[in-house]
């Protein structure tokens, strides 16, 4: 089935979900009072504990209030929250269209994607206060789990043991525990997966696609350093390299995909294609040096996941160079994305690799590329497959992507979102 756009309210398709005893059609158009009214305080007293302890304290009353009049809001009462109608109690007013409401009750667009859009206005109080909700409403609006930043998570193995998170592997291991790593922590280092002249080629491929970026392409990311433009992510780089597109065919790449999930498959014609990132020293805004962040942090959590996300390392990462950081286990359940000081409080794995390593993690799994310590050092390199399961491909159509939301803004380039006036 061919699909709308990503991100849009109602795209074709015949999957329904049971809520309340309710047939719903799955991504299509809401009630939006009927849902506040009846679905939304059943399901509130179904999951119970919905808040952090931390949230808790911060979240203030938090109201929606659509562009044709229906509003309710969000009252915090302890660890979860009640329904109210009107708007009258709120401290924060979000304003949108009920095809907007619907896209985000659905997790099609989270706040950031409906923001850089300009589908939602802020009426009263602050965008920071949606954005501390929004991972608190999945917990109510899809049962997804609560990935406590308060606590750190133990991971343990079969025997009860703490699992090693600095562990590496390489393709003659054990397909099983692998896999089992990879489910259990939401990462895994592959050591030397391609040999040097395997790298050498791609690198030469790579150093053609960034010859002919361009910022105004609306396929590559840029940033400034020293008041010059440098590119620091070109997407679809397997349109202009048949080496590079074939690389999601390759029996190694193919039994990497299977240990997310046998059904996964190459997305390498959407949701950005075959992707290379580079590391910029001294890179001065855009998205060059991303903090934590989840790859479905635009939206498509329940299309595109669990998306598997497979880095090929076409330089040494060191904490010089930049390189990928993680917070094992935050795979398992959703969380607002954490401060320099909650990210310290779990058991951060930063990524050292090799060229010829490979990198695998789930999108969601929380993750950061800091920038280099070495203002001198040159751009590492790191070039991506993406695996995703049969639905996305239904919903998300050829050449289409969430992040495609990121280019429309300042004049197609892509910007952090703190650089928004």
């Amino acid at each position: 089935m061919n699909t709308a756009d990503p991100g849009t309210s109602g795209p074709p398709t015949t999957r329904h979900c049971y809520v309340s005893g309710v047939e719903q059609e799955r991504f299509g158009p809401i009630d939006f009072d009927w849902f506040h009214r009846a679905e939304l305080p059943t399901l509130l007293e179904r999951r119970g504990v919905i808040f952090s302890e931390t949230d808790a304290e911060v979240v203030r009353p938090l109201g929606f209030q659509l562009t044709d009049g229906g509003a309710y809001t969000y009252v915090p009462q302890g660890r979860t929250f009640t329904v109210r109608r009107g708007t009258g109690g709120a401290q924060t007013v979000v304003e949108l269209s009920h095809d907007a409401w619907c896209a985000f009750a659905w997790e099609l667009k989270t706040c950031f994607a409906l923001l850089y859009a300009d589908q939602l206005t802020v009426r009263r109080g602050s965008f920071g206060q949606l954005a501390r909700w929004e991972p608190s409403l999945r917990v109510a609006l899809s049962d997804q789990a609560l990935f406590d930043l308060d606590h750190p998570v133990r991971i343990e193995d079969e025997a009860g043991c703490e699992v090693d998170l600095t562990k590496s592997f390489t393709l003659e291991d054990p397909v099983a525990e692998m896999r089992l790593y990879l489910h259990s922590v939401g990462f895994v280092l592959l050591r030397a997966v391609l040999d040097a002249a395997e790298i050498a080629a791609l690198k030469s491929d790579v150093s053609d696609a960034l010859g002919r970026a361009r910022p105004d392409d609306r396929r590559s990311w840029w940033t400034t350093v020293d008041g010059r433009e440098v590119c620091n992510r070109v997407n679809y780089l397997n349109d202009g390299s048949p080496r590079i597109g074939a690389l999601g065919a390759d029996p190694r790449f193919l039994a990497i995909a299977a240990l997310g999930g046998t059904d996964l498959r190459d997305a390498h014609d959407r949701l950005d294609g075959n992707s290379v990132v580079i590391k910029v020293p001294g890179s001065e805004g855009g998205l060059a040096d991303l903090p934590w962040h989840r790859d479905c942090g635009m939206g498509g959590h329940p299309v595109k996941c669990p998306l598997l996300n497979v880095g090929i390392q076409l330089d040494a990462a060191t904490a010089d160079t930049g390189q990928l950081q993680m917070i094992p286990g935050s795979h398992l359940g959703t969380s607002r994305l954490p401060n320099a000081c909650e990210a310290e409080k779990h058991p951060v794995v930063a990524l050292t690799t090799e060229p010829g390593d490979v990198t695998v993690h789930f999108g969601h799994t929380l993750h950061a590329a800091p920038p280099p310590n070495d203002a001198h050092a040159p751009g590492r390199r790191a070039l991506y497959l993406t695996f995703v399961p049969p639905l996305t491909f239904e919903m998300v159509g050829p050449g289409q992507g969430y992040n495609d939301v990121l280019f429309t803004r300042s004049e197609g380039r892509v910007q952090h979102v703190d650089q928004f006036s």
